[in-house]
């Protein structure tokens, strides 16, 4: 609406400006692509990714946990075989559901490692004090939807410090779409670090 109403002022300001002025009639027209450019900028496609809860309830300030634990996300349905995307040239494969949780927990590693914000990031060990427990489960994995609930705990009390509940649409290859799941997860841990 606003950038109709620029636009209509624009068109209005070329129609009365004075023969003198010609020269300088590149200028509306500049500025009524840069209105438009604004408008479709505002029309572009969005991220797939809807977070639909983010809660935080930490005890303590979360700058004393060095080290996050990352443990394989819950997975309990049993269903067939996915398909993965055919490589270039090449036949597709087809990945079974019981390793994506290991999947998900590597690529978590990756990007939580990548913001530097612990000493260690490990998916095994004995939690303690100044451990942070990543945990959680799938709450539904398909063609085109991904749903995760994820929560951090405290080490040695297991307290809930924070959660974070997440689905990730137009998910056309579920393996592939790991990666942004895993940097979504990051990206909340990091998030979380300030508050």
């Amino acid at each position: 609406m606003i950038s109709f109403a620029l636009m209509m002022t624009i068109i209005g300001a070329k129609a009365q400006m004075p023969a003198r002025n010609r020269p300088y009639r590149w200028l509306p027209r500049l500025l009524l692509r840069v209105c438009l450019l604004t408008l479709l900028a505002g029309c572009a496609a969005t991220s797939a990714t809807v977070i639909e809860e983010e809660k935080v309830v930490n005890t303590k300030p979360m700058f004393r946990y060095t080290t996050l634990l990352v443990r394989d996300f819950e997975l309990t349905r049993d269903v067939p075989p996915l398909e993965t995307a055919a490589p270039a040239g090449g036949r597709a494969e087809k990945i079974h559901y019981g390793q994506l949780p290991g999947e998900l927990s590597t690529h978590i590693v990756r990007y939580v490692t990548a913001h530097r914000i612990y000493r260690g990031v490990v998916r095994d060990g004995t939690p303690d004090a100044a451990t942070l427990v990543l945990t959680g489960k799938f709450i539904r994995i398909g063609r085109f939807k991904i749903s995760v609930e994820a929560t951090l705990r405290d080490g040695a009390t297991g307290l809930e410090v924070a959660s974070f509940r997440q689905t990730l649409w137009d998910v056309i290859d579920t393996t592939a779409s790991f990666g942004e799941l895993g940097r979504e997860l990051a990206d909340f841990i990091y998030r979380i670090q300030y508050k």
